[in-house]
């Protein structure tokens, strides 16, 4: 196995919060060089609005590491007869302003994978991963 840098941009956790009739808070948590960021949003309970929550928490804590990110859509997909979480972004980086897409297969915590899919899709383009 070929040696290469830890990668910058960790995941660290994601949860879910009920906060009464059909309002949910996802909280995530990421951790770059010497810096543990939390950020959360608030949306629906239904998977989908999870999913949506958790991609926007994802780029707040992005947000705090200084990285200009909006969630553009995202979606579980079945891919190839797994499913999957898809996310698309908007980042802007040295001033270049790039749509990016990525992808995370969901297995049994479509909330990690929703934090996965937006860090793959920015990491190479914001030199984080």
């Amino acid at each position: 196995m070929a040696n290469r840098a830890p990668r910058g941009v960790r995941f660290l956790s994601a949860t879910v919060q009920n906060n009464g009739p059909d309002r949910c808070m996802v909280e995530v948590e990421i951790l770059a060089p010497n810096q543990t960021c939390r950020a959360s949003a608030e949306g629906g309970c239904d998977e989908a609005a999870q999913l949506h929550s958790a991609a926007l928490a994802t780029n707040a804590a992005l947000a705090i590491l200084g990285h200009a990110v909006e969630l553009d859509d995202v979606a579980a997909v079945n891919i190839l007869g797994d499913w999957c979480v898809a996310a698309r972004v908007i980042a802007q980086h040295e001033g270049e302003r790039r749509k990016l897409m990525g992808f995370c297969v969901a297995g049994n915590d479509v909330l990690k994978a929703t934090v996965l899919a937006v860090l793959n899709a920015t990491n190479r383009f914001l030199e984080i991963g």
